[in-house]
């Protein structure tokens, strides 16, 4: 019986100090960005700004991808393209 109410107690207490989930939160927008006097709005998840913008800029221009990163292009949409790896996420909007 001692054994059963042991087991409840570290249950219930393992349960009253998990981990919650993580909250969704929308892409950081990191700004304008001007290539080939087209305007676009560049936007981040789980990356940086500034690698975002300087690796959306090398896209738009040349079509070189970061390392490790994939990346997509959208026809009649106004998301340009989006490069992905993981979690790590950053895509340019035309304006």
């Amino acid at each position: 019986m001692v054994r059963v109410v042991a087991f409840s107690v570290a249950l219930a207490v393992g349960a009253a100090i998990a981990v919650p989930a993580a909250a969704t939160v929308p892409p950081r927008n990191c700004g304008p960005l001007v290539v080939a006097k087209r305007n676009y709005i560049v936007k981040a998840d789980q990356i940086r700004c500034s690698s975002a913008k300087s690796s959306a800029k090398s896209y738009l221009t040349s079509k070189r991808t970061p390392a490790g990163f994939k990346c997509k292009d959208f026809k009649g949409s106004a998301m340009t393209f989006r490069c992905s790896k993981g979690v790590q996420v950053f895509f340019a909007i035309r304006r």
